[in-house]
C-alpha cells in the first residue's frame, strides 16, 4: 500500500506541474495561452505534509528569516526521486508577513527553493490561484 501511495503522489505532482506549466501559456497550445490570460498567473500554490504535519521551510531573505508553508513546484527529478519547490512568501493585507493562514491575503514568489525527497511527502494540498494574483489595494485617507 505504501508503494502505491508514493506512485500516485508522484503522478499527482507531475499532473500538477503540467497544469501549472500550461498556465504560463505554451506557444504550441492554443488553450494554454487562453488559460494564461484567464488566470493571469503561472503558479498553483501548494502546501505539503511531511510526517503528518504541514512542512515549513525557513531561509534567510536578506537580513530576515523567511518562514513559509507555501510552495510552487519547480522541477521533479525522476532519477533522484526529488521535487524542487520554490518558496512563496505569505503576505497579509498590509503587505506584511502573514503568520497564519487566517491572516493570508496573497502569496509572492521568492528566488529561494528547497529540494525534498518525494518519499518524505505524505500529502499535497492545492490552494487558490487567486492568492498569487491579488494586488494590494491602497485606499486614500481623507
Amino acid at each position: 500500500m505504501q508503494h502505491r501511495h508514493r506512485s500516485s503522489l508522484k503522478y499527482f505532482l507531475h499532473a500538477l506541474k503540467e497544469q501549472q506549466d500550461q498556465l504560463k501559456g505554451l506557444k504550441t497550445d492554443i488553450c494554454s495561452s487562453l488559460l494564461a490570460k484567464l488566470f493571469n498567473g503561472d503558479t498553483i500554490p501548494i502546501m505539503i505534509k511531511v510526517d503528518g504535519e504541514y512542512y515549513e521551510a525557513a531561509v534567510m531573505k536578506g537580513s530576515r528569516l523567511l518562514r513559509t508553508k507555501y510552495f510552487r513546484i519547480e522541477t521533479i527529478d525522476e532519477e533522484n526521486d526529488t521535487v524542487t519547490l520554490l518558496l512563496l512568501e505569505p503576505l497579509d493585507m498590509g503587505n506584511g508577513f502573514a503568520a497564519s493562514f487566517n491572516e493570508l491575503y496573497r502569496l509572492e514568489k521568492t528566488s529561494m527553493s528547497i529540494t525534498l525527497y518525494i518519499n518524505r511527502i505524505s500529502a499535497v494540498q492545492c490552494l487558490d490561484i487567486e492568492l498569487m494574483t491579488k494586488k494590494m489595494v491602497i485606499e486614500p485617507k481623507w
